[in-house]
């Protein structure tokens, strides 16, 4: 079981990835919903603090730009292990261009809980997903 000061910390990580990013979705009739695998990533200093930079997988790269193209104008769910944790909306897609999709997260999680974050997304024990909204 996540330590609340941890699973908050990795909430907070989560919630400041979707709003740093400058992402707009659309969703259809039926919620549609794309699971974000992370490759890898890295703690670095970041203005009076530190970031993390996700880097994720070729393919979840592609879907996320694919997923954002059709969300542009509309809100989604960003979710954690199955738990909405932040319902951003989507200003502009994120463009693939060939390369996996580093995504810089502003934190204000102590170091370690921002790696132990990483480690859990890049294992598949945390779930990132992110879920269109009906109705929309």
């Amino acid at each position: 079981m996540i330590k609340t000061a941890a699973k908050n910390g990795m909430k907070a990580i989560i919630a400041t990835l979707v709003f740093s990013c400058s992402v707009a979705w659309v969703s259809s009739a039926a919620a549609e919903t794309v699971k974000i695998l992370v490759a890898g990533g890295e703690v670095a200093p970041f203005n009076m603090g530190d970031q993390i930079v996700l880097t994720l997988t070729l393919a979840s790269s592609k879907e996320l730009s694919k997923f954002t193209r059709r969300q542009v104008g509309k809100d989604i769910d960003v979710l954690l292990n199955g738990n909405v944790v932040s319902s951003p909306h989507i200003m502009d897609p994120l463009l693939f261009v060939g390369k996996p999709l580093q995504i810089p997260i502003p934190s204000d999680a102590t170091r370690t809980e921002s790696k132990e974050t990483i480690d859990k997304l890049v294992s598949g024990t945390l779930i990132l997903e992110l879920r269109s909204r009906d109705g929309q």
